[in-house]
């Protein structure tokens, strides 16, 4: 008799299964049309056949995006949908519908049942995606008091998070008496040495990549051009088996999408290639998790390619026999985003050799005309336009707006739970799906 109980608890230790980690990878603004470009930019010889991306490899379906009162969301609904299962307007976070009712995150529940916890973004920690993952109720405008809300226990009486990697220090500083006094009551280790995360051995800690905004990733040092990657791999290393949620953004895809800058645009999608690709091996060896990709909008309006001018002599036959191109080589020789090219031509006395300099494009009589007129009109955010209207007529790549879109975008998934998410399904479902990878029950 007095072995039956060690029967039943063995019995039981052997068929509980183990805590499922979630790591879920957001593009933020990265449509369909964005990974699509990033596959023909790896490889255009389609004599040869085009080679698959890991988007391509770990592709599951798409959901909508629309909010409660859009069917264009912005990214504080979006990820608000994608955080708690919940529709809210549109410049909000962790608010369901219009109401008072605030959801819980997935972040909160997986710290409720004991995860480890982690979101690095290449935004500001206080952004619209991470702030909708541990804030309530703020318009996403407000990252002050987002980040005032950081620092807010659970039930438990813990932090909501282990780790944090990103922007915006200044809204931390802004929020609290004294910032590093907050911390240092919390036992949480302060970082501000950008993307060196060598000396970071354990957690809790904020690691600060900028003091406000960071760099975009081709205006990075080449030390520090794949950060999403580096991030990536750093949050993983940190787990040493044990179950955690970790919510990691490559933020600026959306960003170069809204100034319609495709070469900056693209150094983003290979930073959260090689990301993805890390996270991927992480789980082919370590079999109890999930990970899941996906964006929060589609932004901008994204097409590649145009009807050859076959009167242009300049063009061979071989190429005009095409009918249609895209002309990959003009976007691959830029080495700048256009706010560092129009920096530079804003204070340029040789406005041909500036641009050369940064794109291999020798300017024509018109393309010259545009960019001297303006830069004598002083308008910052129009020089930066007119930088890469140039790069997209010659590359022949479109854009409709300057803003979302409504286009559906995709799931992509693999590793444990991975089949929950083939097929179509809405932005909310998605967290609904990871609420049940983690635990908890589907409310009917």
């Amino acid at each position: 008799m007095k072995t039956l109980p060690i029967l039943l608890i063995s019995t039981a230790l052997l068929s509980a299964s183990p805590n499922t980690s979630v790591i879920l990878m957001i593009g933020d603004g990265m449509g369909p049309a964005y990974t699509s470009s990033y596959r023909y930019y790896k490889e255009v010889n389609t004599s040869r056949g085009i080679q698959k991306t890991i988007f391509d490899t770990l592709f599951m379906g798409r959901n909508s995006t629309y909010s409660k009162n859009s069917v264009i969301t912005d990214s504080a609904a979006a990820a608000t949908a994608l955080a708690t299962g919940y529709k809210t307007d549109n410049g909000y976070v962790g608010l369901r519908d219009t109401t008072d009712l605030e959801p819980q995150t997935l972040l909160e529940y997986a710290k409720e049942k004991g995860y480890v916890t982690a979101m690095a973004v290449t935004s500001t920690l206080t952004h619209a995606t991470p702030a909708a993952f541990l804030s309530k109720g703020h318009h996403r405008k407000d990252e002050t008091g987002i980040a005032k809300e950081y620092f807010k226990k659970n039930a438990k009486g813990k932090l909501k998070f282990d780790f944090l990697i990103g922007g915006g220090e200044k809204y931390f500083i802004e929020g609290y008496a004294d910032f590093n006094v907050t911390a240092k009551e919390n036992n949480v280790t302060l970082y501000r040495n950008g993307y060196d995360l060598n000396k970071v051995t354990s957690y809790p800690f904020i690691a600060f990549t900028a003091n406000d905004y960071p760099s975009f990733a081709i205006d990075e040092s080449e030390e520090n051009r794949y950060r999403v990657a580096k991030m990536t791999q750093k949050s993983l290393d940190l787990m040493k088996n044990k179950p955690f949620f970790m919510m990691i953004e490559a933020s600026q895809i959306d960003w170069c999408g809204h100034i319609n800058d495709v070469a900056c645009m693209m150094a983003e999608m290979e930073d959260f290639s090689r990301a993805i690709t890390l996270a991927k091996a992480y789980v082919d060896t370590n079999k109890d998790t999930l990970l899941l990709v996906t964006a929060d909008h589609s932004t901008a309006g994204l097409a590649l390619g145009d009807m050859i001018d076959k009167k242009d002599k300049n063009i061979s036959d071989e190429v005009k026999s095409r009918s249609y191109i895209w002309y990959k080589d003009i976007i691959e020789n830029v080495s700048a985003s256009s706010i560092v090219i129009a920096k530079d031509l804003s204070t340029s006395k040789e406005i041909n050799a500036t641009f050369k300099k940064y794109t291999d494009i020798t300017l024509n009589t018109k393309e010259y005309k545009v960019l001297s007129a303006t830069i004598a009109s002083n308008k910052e955010k129009k020089l930066w336009y007119a930088v890469n209207d140039i790069i997209n007529n010659r590359s022949n790549t479109g854009w409709t707006s300057h803003g979302h879109t409504a286009v559906d975008v995709e799931t992509f998934a693999y590793g444990k739970g991975s089949e929950k998410f083939r097929g179509f399904m809405d932005n909310t479902d998605i967290a609904k799906k990871i609420f049940e990878v983690l635990g908890r029950k589907s409310k009917k």
